[in-house]
């Protein structure tokens, strides 16, 4: 009975385990149908394109009257329907033959199977078109014809790969862009050396070296440049047989260093070089660079053999640069030391700074140095001063202002903060007025706000030239004087105004011009009496033609009126009111 109870339970185990799952990657079409189909299920959900062949391959053989078809199906359809899709990410990265050797391993009993070639011949078709603008975008580069090129280019924006539209639509931008700034720098450059001025012919050699070293310009470039670095050796060659020393270094200083030159043209530029890098050591603060570029500057130059005939000039520039590397140093450490911002700081540099001589390279940017140096100093002293006036000057009233211009008069005349403190000095002086004649101004606007413009006129004016406040009280009373007038004068301009309404324009313009020049009212005026005057003269016309054609239809034993009557009565008619 036990025996029999033991072998019970091992059989239901046996019956009730979970079977150990095929190892995938061991599995052939030979192993068994449930096998196949768990690694057909479990690669299909793989992003590889490996393990979706796979899938693909182990049910693309199943019928339909294979037991496992129904499960089977579905895995095919989907695992051929993301094979299909990871061909077509192949195709838009640029693999266009992985993407149809993925996409051919569609099976041909599959509904994707004609999607799969057809997406296969649009794929080659966009390839081939592509290529075909490539090719004449290519060929429009190479005759420089870049509208051309650029107008081609423009068509790979109708394809429908990824590769063409993006990948290769920049690359060859990119490309057109490289060529024709290369051949436009080339073409200035030639420009410039057919000149044959040496100042041109350096120039021409700065711009060609611009020129990109991955564009098909800068073959011919580097023809040009060895041409141009040997005419412009030459011209310096010349200019030292003559002795113009420094019109050769001018000359050569473009050129670059080139390992083929003969040995007397490679002392030249050698020297020309050594004395560019020893004119930037030359700013007035030191540094770092400036260390480095005399020295680089020696370095270039201490490589002149004896036998040069530039030896000479070399060694004499040696002794100047060493002597100003060995100041520079000394400089450099003390503007180091002169870095902490403190007064003993400065003082040590100061010290250090005096030991260059009166007679050493260096000795008038240590001057320099020295005397910004003795400026800070001055202003670390000084600057309590201006502290304390400033916390006095917080509290705005006049002992207090007058208090902080005793303590900024302190900083005497040539200080570093002398003209900071008289700045301060003059604002604080100015609040000072302004509190004095504040008052005024509050009074003359108290009067203006109850239209006594007159007495507010009166009190602003009270304000000196030379006060704080006097411009703003000025401009108060142009603004009042403004008002005042208007008030005085609009009656007038009103009353010339009905005058001239009613007709009587002689009038209105004689009143009117009682407005005399500078009133406020007086442009006005003068536009109104402009308008009268215009219409007068008109009306004047008028008359003067009908009286004319009255004399003319009465005959000429009429009598004709006397000259008062036809100036006076003409006058008073005139001045009647125009119908």
């Amino acid at each position: 009975m036990v025996g029999s109870g033991v072998v019970g339970v091992w059989a239901l185990a046996w019956l009730t385990r979970i079977p150990p799952l095929p190892d995938c990657e061991e599995i052939t079409r030979f192993s068994s149908y449930n096998d196949r189909l768990i690694c057909a299920q479990t690669q299909m959900q793989s992003a590889s394109a490996r393990d979706l062949v796979q899938a693909v391959e182990l049910t693309a053989d199943w019928g339909e009257s294979h037991p496992l078809y129904e499960e089977a199906r579905p895995v095919l359809l989907e695992a051929s329907q993301r094979l299909l899709k990871r061909a077509t990410e192949e195709m838009h990265a640029g693999n266009l033959s992985g993407a149809i050797d993925l996409a051919q391993k569609i099976p041909l009993n599959t509904p994707l199977r004609d999607a799969a070639q057809a997406a296969i011949w649009d794929w080659q078709k966009d390839w081939d078109a592509g290529k075909q603008v490539e090719s004449t975008v290519r060929q429009a580069i190479d005759g420089r014809n870049w509208p051309q090129a650029i107008n081609t280019l423009q068509q790979l924006k109708g394809l429908t790969s990824d590769y063409w539209l993006s990948q290769r639509y920049t690359d060859l931008q990119r490309t057109i862009d490289r060529e024709q700034t290369a051949w436009t720098q080339l073409e200035q450059a030639r420009a410039l050396a057919a000149t044959g001025n040496p100042d041109k012919l350096g120039q021409a050699l700065v711009l060609a070296q611009q020129v990109s070293l991955n564009s098909d310009a800068w073959a011919e470039a580097k023809q040009d440049l060895d041409r141009w670095s040997q005419n412009l050796l030459l011209y310096g060659f010349q200019r030292w047989e003559v002795g113009d020393l420094d019109g050769a270094i001018a000359a050569v200083q473009k050129v670059p260093p080139d390992p083929k030159l003969a040995p007397e043209a490679r002392d030249l530029i050698q020297f020309s070089h050594g004395i560019r890098l020893a004119e930037k050591a030359q700013d007035s603060t030191p540094s770092y660079l400036q260390l480095f570029c005399l020295m680089e500057a020696i370095s270039a130059v201490d490589h002149i053999e004896p036998g040069s005939p530039f030896y000479e000039q070399a060694q004499t520039s040696l002794q100047e640069w060493r002597a100003q590397l060995s100041d520079l140093q000394k400089l450099q450490f003390a503007y180091a030391v002169a870095g902490l911002r403190q007064p003993w700081a400065y003082r040590y540099a100061m010290d250090v700074a005096w030991r260059i001589d009166l007679q050493r390279p260096r000795r008038l940017q240590a001057q320099t140095l020295i005397a910004h140096w003795v400026s800070e100093i001055e202003r670390i002293e000084d600057r309590p001063f201006l502290l304390r006036a400033e916390r006095l000057a917080q509290r705005a009233s006049i002992p207090a202002l007058q208090a902080a211009i005793a303590e900024a008069q302190q900083i005497s005349l040539g200080r570093a903060l002398r003209l900071e403190a008289q700045t301060r000095i003059a604002a604080w002086r100015n609040q000072i007025e302004v509190i004095q004649d504040q008052p005024i101004l509050n009074e003359a606007n108290a009067l203006a706000s109850d239209g006594k413009l007159k007495e507010a006129i009166e009190v602003a004016q009270r304000i000196d030239a030379d006060r704080a406040l006097y411009d703003q009280a000025q401009v108060m009373v142009q603004d009042w004087t403004h008002t005042l007038q208007i008030r005085e004068d609009g009656p007038i301009l009103a009353r010339a105004r009905d005058r001239a309404y009613g007709g009587y324009l002689s009038e209105a313009i004689a009143i009117a011009s009682q407005i005399g020049p500078g009133r406020a009212l007086y442009s006005e005026a003068q536009r109104d009496i402009t308008l009268w005057v215009a219409e007068r003269n008109y009306i004047w016309s008028l008359q003067d033609s009908a009286e004319d054609s009255t004399s003319e239809g009465e005959g000429s034993d009429r009598d004709t009126p006397s000259t008062a009557e036809s100036s006076d009565n003409v006058g008073e008619r005139r001045s009647d009111p125009v119908p």
